[in-house]
């Protein structure tokens, strides 16, 4: 049995996966860590474990919240 955990804020070791709203970390029981990129379930010109890190994705949809704007 897996584990699903967002990768986002664990050191930038997936590239532009660790930003990316599609981007999804699976633990195994084992403890091994793989990144899942969920874009893949709907498209399969993704890769479900793509090589990390990622530098280039036209798929990529940045997950940070904007920043507020000063009233």
């Amino acid at each position: 049995m897996s584990a699903s955990v967002n990768l986002r804020g664990l050191g930038g070791r997936a590239g532009l996966c660790d930003s990316c709203s599609h981007q999804q970390l699976v633990r195994t029981t084992r403890g091994s860590s793989f990144s899942l990129c969920t874009r893949s379930r709907e498209d399969p010109a993704y890769p479900r474990y793509p090589r990390l890190p990622v530098l280039s994705c036209p798929g990529h949809e940045d997950a940070t919240p904007p920043a507020e704007q000063p009233r």
